[in-house]
């Protein structure tokens, strides 16, 4: 074979993205763990894209599914609690970016992108005044230390309005972690998926593709490989007393038009399959079969209403304290003295 067909196959290997071999770039064995059963998800287009065991300071974190035709994430899968790592979280100044994605001889270690410029995924400089929030998919709030630093990398990443972005948060996120630590105080572990879907025309810096549909979706349920599971050798802190525990297994998902903005709505999990013509998200969890789905969806209902009346029980009583702390302060000024 001559240098110059030599030089062509070479070429072409770095180019085509679904032959690409590397530590971020693989068939996801190294970090099943976050997939529920260790199986990923069925349905989903993976030709072409990037199958990242996002790695951070030498341990994996999550997995996400990337598309680089688009440069966001189709899904991050994570779980809770996996907290890995001994260093306090922070949100890095640039965002990181993944550099074997671009050349499969790089680091295989999430890196800064500060300065950097990549054909094949978002950079920082895509976001900068562009009106676009970069939307984490794996929650920054569901970790400490190390992992919740890895969440910070623009892989994990689509392009959300600051208001959707934050209302996100609000009708979706904030209770999926409620009914994730309820899982953990039920002495189980909480898979979650979270991804983007239907494509906009709007692209950031002519670049970054804009999603229509934000989605979520969870499985509470024990681990199937305990002897060999590092999210369940972490040192994750025990959640507080009050919260509510829960004796079954339980599911359910969320999915939020993002452009133009939409309340978010809940779903069983058979319903966003539906939704995202895709088949099992999850390996065997209550709630994903039709003759326990309905039951689950009112276990699910009764779990935030809980957490919802828990929390708003905790906030009268801050409340009161707030109240008796100033009221003490008036009569110390006014010379009265406790008996």
């Amino acid at each position: 074979m001559g240098t110059g067909n030599l030089a062509i196959l070479l070429l072409l290997g770095v180019l085509n993205l679904g032959i690409v071999q590397g530590e971020v770039i693989q068939d996801l064995s190294k970090c099943n763990w976050f997939f529920q059963g260790k199986i990923p998800p069925q349905g989903f287009a993976t030709q072409n894209r990037a199958k990242i065991c996002q790695r951070y300071k030498n341990h994996y974190h999550f997995v996400t599914l990337y598309r680089p035709d688009l440069r966001i994430p189709v899904y991050s899968a994570y779980r809770y609690p996996c907290t890995i790592g001994v260093d306090k979280k922070q949100r890095p100044t640039p965002w990181f970016y993944e550099p074997q994605i671009d050349d499969p001889q790089g680091s295989p270690e999430m890196t800064s992108s500060k300065d950097v410029s990549s054909e094949h995924q978002a950079v920082d400089t895509d976001y900068q005044n562009s009106g676009y929030d970069r939307g984490h998919l794996y929650p920054f709030s569901f970790n400490k230390n190390d992992s919740g630093t890895a969440t910070c990398t623009l892989t994990n990443a689509v392009p959300q309005t600051h208001t959707a972005n934050v209302n996100w948060n609000k009708e979706a996120e904030s209770t999926v972690l409620n009914l994730a630590k309820i899982c953990h105080k039920s002495n189980r572990s909480m898979y979650v998926m979270t991804g983007s879907t239907n494509q906009t025309n709007i692209k950031l810096k002519n670049r970054v593709t804009v999603p229509e549909l934000a989605w979520t979706v969870l499985c509470c349920t024990s681990s199937l490989h305990q002897n060999n599971d590092p999210c369940l050798n972490n040192n994750m802190e025990s959640e507080e007393q009050n919260v509510p525990t829960y004796g079954k297994d339980f599911s359910a998902a969320f999915m939020k038009k993002m452009a133009p903005e939409e309340a978010a709505v809940r779903l069983t999990v058979r319903e966003l399959q539906n939704e995202l013509r895709v088949g099992k998200i999850f390996d065997s969890c209550r709630g994903t079969s039709a003759d326990d789905e309905e039951e689950t969806f009112k276990a699910v209902t009764g779990l935030i209403e809980e957490v919802a009346n828990y929390k708003n029980g905790a906030e009268s009583v801050r409340s009161w304290s707030w109240v008796f702390a100033v009221m003490c302060c008036v009569l110390s000024e006014i010379g009265f003295k406790w008996i």
